[in-house]
């Protein structure tokens, strides 16, 4: 972190922010050591400078969310899924702008997954070539940003409507997986990210249709078989993570023990 400072509300770290950006705070001083949240508070007021750097990403749609007070490397991950999303949070914020200040950046993911015979078939999306990140990549069939506003629950439907075509009444039956943390860096950036994991059985016979945009076909694989895409680094790298907690939780059957022992500890999740 040592190319970081710290954005501090009292003695805690709500994010992290790469020196070369230090610059987008007016009244900051390196000298200090850290950006105080009263600065992050600031700059989400001065529209005008938003709008300028938002149009330099090239964003149509914002999509706000929230921050809350608690540690980027600790968030918050235990919410009532029912519930509005960002009910104690202590503001919005525009997603594009949560790795640049390193803040804690929810988004919901579901495996989609069926029986035929005796396989276990994984559903994956293909993301279209016109999106900005990671175009072309396989992705878990529904997954998107959790923004502020609407609970966990319903964006999950949402976000399955959109990018498959599956309707409420097939989304309602997703079972809830682990709440899952990572961070790392992106270039100059620091990411923390925290994932609510879902999964989704469906009839072998169910249809997929994009609604958004997003995604540009469909793709599905026998379990037995995930090891080609990931070999082949054809999934989006975040993807990966909903997966494993399946095969953690679902399919543990199909690895070996040293295998599952090896996604425990990658996960953090206890015996």
């Amino acid at each position: 972190m040592s190319a970081h400072i710290p954005i501090k509300l009292k003695k805690k770290n709500l994010g992290w922010v790469n020196k070369c950006n230090v610059k987008l705070f007016e009244s900051s001083d390196l000298k200090k050591g850290f950006i105080s949240f009263k600065e992050l508070k600031k700059f989400l007021r001065n529209k005008n400078r938003l709008s300028q750097i938002l149009s330099e990403f090239n964003i149509k749609k914002y999509e706000y969310c929230p921050i809350f007070e608690y540690e980027s490397l600790n968030p918050k991950t235990k919410f009532n899924h029912k519930l509005r999303f960002g009910n104690q949070k202590l503001v919005d914020i525009e997603r594009r702008f949560l790795p640049i200040f390193g803040l804690p950046a929810y988004g919901v993911h579901c495996n989609a997954w069926s029986k035929f015979k005796n396989s276990t078939i994984i559903h994956f999306a293909i993301r279209s070539k016109r999106i900005r990140k990671f175009p072309g990549f396989l992705d878990n069939l529904v997954a998107g940003g959790q923004p502020s506003k609407i609970s966990i629950k319903k964006n999950l439907e949402k976000e399955a409507y959109e990018e498959a075509g599956l309707k409420p009444n097939i989304v309602k039956l997703a079972q809830q997986g682990n709440v899952i943390h990572y961070y790392h860096n992106e270039k100059k950036n620091f990411s923390s990210a925290i994932i609510f994991v879902y999964d989704l059985k469906l009839d072998k016979n169910t249809k997929f249709k994009n609604i958004d945009g997003e995604v540009s076909d469909f793709f599905s694989l026998d379990i037995q078989n995930i090891f080609t895409i990931l070999d082949s680094n054809a999934l989006k790298p975040n993807c990966v993570i909903p997966l494993a907690d399946f095969f953690l939780r679902i399919a543990g059957d199909y690895f070996p023990k040293s295998g599952i022992l090896e996604i425990k500890k990658i996960l953090k999740v206890d015996e």
